[in-house]
């Protein structure tokens, strides 16, 4: 889909104003953040991640030029590799949503994830990628499986208010991405 792009969150009024907007929708806030956030909210947690040294890196996802939503990454670090029985050096998380509404089910997010796998493989030189929805977040887990990710297990932990959840681990190695893609990256 060539009508899809990503770019860097920039610390800018509008960014933040779009990200303020999509988590008033209890259908984003809900398997995101699980409570809908507010302008300084919105600043406090994004402002960090659009600087040149961010460990979390959010980019702006655009569907014929406007953003509708986000896409982000981290390096996975031991506490987590232990929460989800992982083992290696070079496992990154990642995050994603379409906040327009409007723009779900067009295969944009599929398209942003394959774009963000891709430079994680080959600029990061990651072993593994994980994904950890909600368990009961189906459409998520649909869009992931349709781009090569696959349910290894469940586990539960906080959300972030607090609450116990379960959450489906779905990774996918080098060797599905490679297959997926039909690249060869050796």
């Amino acid at each position: 889909m060539n009508d899809v792009n990503i770019r860097l969150l920039k610390d800018i009024d509008s960014d933040y104003k779009l990200l303020e907007k999509w988590y008033q929708e209890e259908e984003i806030y809900s398997s995101f953040e699980q409570r809908k956030l507010n302008y300084k909210e919105i600043k406090e947690k994004y402002y960090p991640r659009t600087l040149e040294t961010a460990k979390v890196p959010v980019y702006m996802i655009e569907y014929k030029k406007r953003p509708v939503g986000i896409i982000q990454y981290k390096l996975v670090n031991d506490e987590d590799k232990k929460l989800y029985s992982l083992k290696g050096d070079c496992i990154y998380e990642i995050d994603i949503f379409i906040g327009e509404i409007s723009e779900h089910n067009k295969g944009i997010g599929s398209c942003a994830l394959k774009k963000i796998s891709e430079f994680l493989y080959k600029e990061k030189n990651a072993e593994l990628l994980v994904m950890c929805p909600l368990k009961n977040n189906e459409k998520a887990i649909n869009c992931y499986k349709k781009c090569g990710f696959y349910i290894k297990n469940y586990f539960s932990t906080k959300d972030t208010i607090g609450m116990i959840q379960i959450y489906a681990l779905m990774i996918k190695d080098m060797y599905a991405y490679t297959m997926y893609s039909g690249l060869d990256l050796t």
